[in-house]
Parts: C-alpha cells; structure tokens; sequence
C-alpha cells in the first residue's frame, strides 16, 4: 500500500471518527435520570387563589436551517428549521410573555435567514401588556428581545429572573442587564400565578427552567426549553450534537441527557401532558390544532389616507 493510501485511509477515519463524535454519538448513556415530581407540580398550581389561564398563543420571531444532527444528535444531516420563538399565556389579569425572542441585529450574527420584525414589534406590545414576563433560560435568542427592548424601564419589573439568569444576562454585555433589579430566589418548583409553575432544570445553561401552565380547560403543558429544542429531543430523549452542546453552549451535557430522559417518562406517564420544544416551528405548526393552542396573527398595518 502507497504512502498517500495510507495517509488517507488515516485521513477518512480522523474524520469519521469526528463526525461520529460530534453529531452521532447521542451519551453518555449512562446519565442518571432526573424525575419531575408532577404530584407536587401540580399541587404548587393549584395552591395560588385565582383563575388559571385560559389559552397559549405562539409568534415564530426568526428562522434559519440546521443539519439535523447538530440540534439533535444521530438524526443525520438531513435540514431540520430552527426557529425563535415566543409565547404568550393568556390569563385572566393580564398574560405572561414566556421568552422574548432578540433582536434583528443578533439575528443576522447568529445566521438565522428570517426575520419577522411585525412579529417582534407584536412581542413588544406582549410585554408592555403583560404582568409577567419569564424565560427559560439566559441566551441572546431567548432573552435579547427583553434586554434590548427599547421601553425596557416599563417592562423590566415584570420579569422574573433568578440568580443564575442574571448572571448569564450580564455576561451578555447588554446595558440594560445592570439596571434589573435584585434577583428572585427561586425553589426548585414555584408557582408564579395560578396554573404556571417554574421548575428549575439546571443543564443546558446554569439558568434553565422550564414551566408547567394548566389551563381551566384541564389541559397541561411543559415548556422544555433548550433541553429540548426540537421534538426529536424529546421523542428520541437525544440532546443536540457535541458541536453545539460541547463546542459552542457548552452545556453539562449529562445533566440535559437526565432531564430529557425525565421528561421521556413524563410522556409515558401522562399521555395527555405536552411537552413544547423551544425551537421547533414546524411540530407547533403541526400540532397546534390537536394541542389546544394557536399561532397569533400578525396585524397588518393600516393602509395611509389618500
């Protein structure tokens, strides 16, 4: 065998190993299961005097295309669409933003090819509307709508953010993070308004949380966050692949491979309950009519006077 067959017998199995590495290999396997305790889920729901919401609505802020192994290992290179997304719970007095989405300036850094700016514009009247604000975790594409909103003083009070979202807000270098208040000292499950619940889920970032809201209808929901971007995650309980969770978020990888195995079990367990990936545009437009919630509608501006 030549030199040069030898060098790239080398060469191709470097590079398989890599690709193996970084967007096959879905372990450790081995990662302890972290269990929801959804007796005292809902008990915290239910403890808060009032009515809980009535309905959940949902914006797509930004979109861009992805190898479908980097958002969730082993699924090939096939592209799946990744979306930023907001939600907005509607509740008796008043709603609750769940996330914010960012800005369009990030977004083109971040390589999303979409935008909706009517869409972003409408988040801003969720939050200048909305009694709380709460998100489920610290990165630009979840918090960078809130921070560089530009009513942020009228919003800022409302949100809830706890030691560890602070932290990672600070840390990305916006002004507006130094002018939130003191922290919320948060259990590891609380209720915030009848029928929603913060549960905090550590892993993907020091700052996650999830959050259970149940409707008056009966219905339940989790909102996974980025332990579970896609519904693939999720289905499949794989985290996304090393060359986003090790490389680029650096995320305790074995932490979010136990929450998802948790919330595997909470399927099995609870067939009803749904469980909403953060950036799966597609499973919400698929799954919207079956799941009891709704995309909202973007108001088109009214026509000028001739």
């Amino acid at each position: 065998m030549s030199r040069f067959s030898k060098a790239l017998i080398i060469l191709l199995l470097l590079l398989g190993t890599g690709y193996y590495w970084l967007l096959v290999n879905a372990g450790p396997a081995n990662a302890p299961i972290r269990t929801f305790d959804m007796d005292e889920i809902r008990k915290q729901a239910d403890a808060m005097r009032g009515k809980k919401p009535t309905g959940l609505e949902y914006l797509t802020i930004a979109t861009r295309d992805l190898p479908g192994a980097a958002m969730a290992a082993g699924t090939g290179l096939r592209t799946v669409q990744s979306g930023v997304i907001v939600w907005r719970i509607a509740t008796p007095k008043g709603g609750i933003v769940i996330d914010s989405g960012l800005s369009q300036t990030d977004a083109e850094q971040m390589g999303f090819k979409q935008y909706d700016a009517m869409a972003a514009a409408i988040v801003g009247k969720w939050m200048n509307d909305a009694k709380m604000i709460v998100f489920t975790h610290e990165h630009i594409d979840h918090v960078g709508g809130f921070l560089d909103y530009e009513k942020f003083d009228a919003v800022a009070k409302k949100a809830i953010v706890s030691a560890d979202l602070m932290r990672g807000m600070t840390s990305l270098w916006r002004a507006n993070a130094g002018r939130l208040g003191p922290p919320r000292k948060m259990a590891a499950v609380e209720a915030i308004a009848p029928g929603v619940v913060l549960i905090q889920t550590p892993g993907h970032s020091a700052g996650s949380q999830m959050i259970y809201v149940g409707l008056q209808n009966g219905r339940e929901y989790i909102f996974a966050g980025d332990t579970g971007s896609l519904a693939s995650n999720i289905v499949k309980t794989v985290p996304r692949g090393r060359l986003l969770s090790d490389w680029l978020v650096q995320e305790d990888r074995v932490a979010t491979i136990g929450w998802l195995k948790g919330l595997n079990l909470l399927r099995q367990q609870n067939p009803a309950l749904v469980i909403i990936p953060s950036h799966d545009p597609q499973f919400l437009h698929n799954s919207s009519a079956q799941d009891g919630f709704t995309k909202a509608v973007a108001a088109q501006p009214a026509p000028k006077a001739q």
